[in-house]
């Protein structure tokens, strides 16, 4: 496994990671179609456009990801607050992509990476009480 800490991340970060690029493509869409919807209104109240329309808004049905990974778990010292003893480790899954970098450069087995299978999905907003 690659001991680079720039490197090796914990696995949460990578979740977190393809998390927060489907939410930035979900905002990318809705900005697009704020942007269409505006210029439908200003064309209706120029009169440039004879009736009502509503642009499309296109949302993210679920997103799957299929990572190839190379997993690690090390432990993470737990502290006294009062004596700075170490009292316990943590455990904490370390993930690297497996690329064909990792590979030729640190000697990984290809053969026995891990697949992390994920899917994101969206949540309906909860309904407002009046």
């Amino acid at each position: 496994m690659p001991t680079d800490e720039w490197l090796a991340r914990p696995l949460t970060e990578f979740i977190r990671a393809v998390a927060f690029s489907v939410a930035e493509g979900q905002e990318e869409l809705d900005r697009r179609s704020l942007a269409a919807q505006r210029a439908i209104e200003r064309d209706i109240e120029s009169g440039e456009l004879a009736y009502d329309l509503d642009a499309s808004w296109l949302r993210f049905a679920d997103v799957q990801a299929d990572l190839e990974l190379t997993l690690s778990m090390e432990g993470r010292e737990i502290r006294d607050p009062e004596t700075n003893e170490v009292r316990a480790y943590k455990p904490v899954v370390s993930a690297v992509p497996l690329n064909h970098r990792v590979v030729d450069e640190y000697e990984v087995d290809a053969d026995i990476a891990s697949e992390v299978r994920l899917t994101i999905a969206p949540v309906p907003p909860e309904s407002r009480r009046p």
